[in-house]
């Protein structure tokens, strides 16, 4: 019983990690967009990524526990993978937000560059993320 129970919150926990960057990307982020323009997004979306950040590391340390259950060394390179774009992610998130200027609300021209990088690096954890459930399903 505590095995398919611990599986059941591991998927739980992944699909709102993982359905939680679809859904901001896809759905809050051009409504947003729309409704307070580009750069107000961008200082909500600097709060929210903090908070789904940590809803990264919560679902790390759960795979974490699955891939030494499992005794499986690809779950165990997922983990690697994902939280070495997850580091990359705190640092480039914290330059990111050294640009901004919170008191006038405003953005440097070369901000959009930089957070091109950041797009990638999260662009990059969605799509290992997929691999997850696939590998939890297939295992005994």
């Amino acid at each position: 019983m505590l095995l398919p129970s611990w599986r059941l919150l591991l998927l739980l926990v992944w699909a709102t990690w993982w359905g939680g960057i679809f859904f901001y990307a896809v759905v809050v982020v051009p409504i947003g967009t729309e409704a307070i323009g580009t750069v107000e997004q961008g200082f909500l979306t600097q709060q929210v990524s903090r908070m789904h950040n940590g809803l990264s590391i919560l679902f790390l340390l759960c795979l974490l526990v699955e891939a030494i259950r499992l005794r499986s060394v690809v779950v165990g390179v997922i983990v690697a993978t994902l939280t070495l774009n997850l580091v990359l992610l705190f640092v480039w998130h914290s330059h990111l937000t050294h640009a901004m200027d919170f008191e006038k609300r405003s953005v440097p021209a070369a901000f959009y560059k930089q957070h091109a990088v950041y797009l990638w690096l999260f662009a990059a954890q969605w799509v290992q993320g997929m691999l997850v459930p696939v590998l939890v399903l297939r295992a005994k």
